[in-house]
C-alpha cells in the first residue's frame, strides 16, 4: 500500500477548502436571491407606499448596477412622495443626489412644449393652423407647405423620429465609440433644416400620418420662433416656468447651479460602454431643443406632473380614453397602454445619452409617477414596474385611505 506524500496531501486539503468556499458562496448567493425575491408586505397607507417607493428605488440600483434614481408618486388623495437611491455623479462622490438634483429630462421636454404652445393658442398669441409656408425664414421645400403648426404639435406631419442615412450615419457610430454628439446632424438650426430637405423627409411629409417625431418637434420650435418673434427659451419662461413656479428648469444646464447637476452615465446605451461609466451630456441646441433639451429637477417635474394629471383626469371624466394604442398614436405626447392589472395608463418616456426619464398616469387609480435616472436606458419597463407594484397596494382610487384599506396590507413581489 502506498501513501500520498505531504505535497499531495496539502494540495488535496487546498482543493477541499476551495470546494467548500465555492459551495458556501453558491449557497449564500441562493439565499440572497431567495431573500430578494421574497414577497414584501406593504400597508395600504401613506407610510406603506413610501416604503414601497424606497424599496423600488433601492432594487433598481442594486439589480441593474445603475448610478442614481429619483422616483416620485402622487397618490389618489394628492399626497406627494419621493424616494432617492444611488449617487449623483461617479466622478464626484461628494455630490449628493436629492429631489433637487438637476437632470436633462429628454423627451419629457415635449410635455412642457405642448403646454407652452396650447397656452399661446389659448391667449391668442399663436394660430396653430398656420401653415409652414407662412412662417418666414424657414426656407423649407414645397412638400412642407400644407403642414401646419398643429400637425407638428400632434405628431401628424409624417416626419420620422430621426433621419439617419448612409451619408449621415457617422455621428451614431462615433457616439458609440468616442462619446461624440449623436445628434450632431440635427442640433443646430442649419443642420435641422438641411436634414428636413433630404429625400426621406420630403417623401414623408408628402403623405402626412401619425408618427412620433423628434424632427417634427424640432421644426415646431423653429416655427414658433418664426411667427412669434421670441426664442423658445423666452416663450417657455413666460408661459410655463414662471406661472407654474418652477425654480430649476431651463433649456440646457442652468447657470450657477453646477453643484446640483447630475452626472450622465452609460447604461443599456451606448452599447459598447461599461455600465455606469461617465459619458458626455448631449445638449440639444437650437435644432432639437424643443424635442428634448430641457433640464429640470424632480421637485419641478413633480409640479408639472400634478398639472398634467389634473388635466388628463378631467378629460377622462368627460370623454374616457380608449386603450391601448400603438406607439405612433400619441395622446398629447403620451402613449395609452394597459398595465398588468388592466388599468389604463398614459405613459411618456424620455432618453438622451446619459439619462432616462418617465412619466406615468394611471387613469383608473389616479396615481401618477415620475422617474429620473442618470443612466441611459430605454426606460418604459422600469416605469411600468413601479406602476405594477403600486397597483397591488392601490387597486382602485375609491378604496384609498378608507378605514378598510388603512387596516389592510398588500403583498408585492
Amino acid at each position: 500500500m502506498s501513501f500520498p506524500d505531504s505535497t499531495a496531501q496539502a494540495d488535496f486539503g487546498k482543493r477541499r477548502v476551495a470546494n467548500a468556499l465555492a459551495l458556501t458562496a453558491v449557497l449564500l448567493c441562493a439565499l440572497f436571491a431567495a431573500a430578494c425575491s421574497t414577497p414584501r408586505e406593504y400597508p395600504r397607507t401613506e407610510a406603506g407606499v413610501q416604503q414601497l417607493l424606497q424599496d423600488f428605488a433601492d432594487d433598481y440600483i442594486r439589480d441593474t448596477d445603475s448610478v442614481g434614481i429619483v422616483a416620485g408618486v402622487i397618490l389618489p388623495d394628492d399626497t406627494e412622495l419621493v424616494a432617492v437611491s444611488g449617487r449623483s455623479d461617479v466622478l464626484d462622490p461628494e455630490k449628493e443626489l436629492t429631489p433637487d438634483t438637476i437632470f436633462p429630462i429628454g423627451s419629457l421636454t415635449k410635455n412642457m412644449v405642448f403646454e407652452m404652445v396650447t397656452e399661446l393658442e389659448r391667449t391668442g398669441q399663436a394660430d396653430l393652423d398656420t401653415p409652414l409656408k407662412d412662417c418666414p425664414g424657414l426656407d423649407l421645400p414645397p412638400e412642407y407647405d400644407r403642414i401646419t403648426v398643429r400637425d407638428l404639435l400632434l405628431h401628424r406631419s409624417g416626419l420620422p423620429r430621426e433621419s439617419y442615412t448612409l451619408t449621415n450615419i457617422w455621428p451614431v457610430i462615433s457616439a458609440e465609440i468616442w462619446d461624440s454628439n449623436v445628434y450632431e446632424n440635427f442640433c443646430t438650426r442649419e443642420g435641422l433644416l438641411e436634414t428636413l430637405s433630404n429625400s426621406e423627409c420630403r417623401s414623408a411629409v408628402s403623405n402626412p400620418r401619425s408618427r412620433y417625431s423628434n424632427l417634427g418637434y424640432g421644426l415646431l420650435g423653429l416655427a414658433l420662433e418664426s411667427f412669434t418673434g421670441e426664442t423658445v427659451p423666452e416663450l417657455m419662461e413666460r408661459t410655463v416656468i414662471r406661472p407654474w413656479g418652477l425654480r430649476d428648469t431651463s433649456f440646457g444646464p442652468p447657470e450657477g447651479k453646477e453643484d446640483r447637476i447630475a452626472g450622465t452615465h452609460s447604461g443599456d446605451i451606448p452599447f459598447f460602454w461599461f455600465r455606469g461609466r461617465h459619458v458626455r451630456s448631449h445638449y440639444l441646441g437650437e435644432g432639437l431643443r424643443t424635442a428634448g433639451g430641457v433640464w429640470s429637477s424632480a421637485s419641478d417635474q413633480m409640479l408639472c406632473l400634478r398639472k398634467y394629471r389634473e388635466r388628463f383626469l378631467a378629460m377622462d371624466r368627460e370623454h374616457p380614453f380608449d386603450g391601448p394604442t400603438g406607439e405612433d398614436q400619441v395622446h398629447y405626447n403620451y402613449y395609452l397602454v394597459d398595465s398588468p392589472a388592466g388599468h389604463r395608463c398614459l405613459i411618456r418616456y424620455g432618453m438622451t445619452f446619459g439619462v432616462a426619464s418617465f412619466f406615468g398616469i394611471d387613469l383608473d387609480t389616479r396615481v401618477a409617477i415620475l422617474i429620473l435616472r442618470n443612466n441611459c436606458d430605454w426606460p418604459d419597463s422600469v416605469g411600468m414596474d413601479l406602476l405594477e407594484r403600486l397597483e397591488q397596494v392601490i387597486p382602485d382610487a375609491e378604496s384609498w385611505n378608507t378605514s378598510d384599506s388603512a387596516n389592510s396590507a398588500a403583498t408585492v413581489p
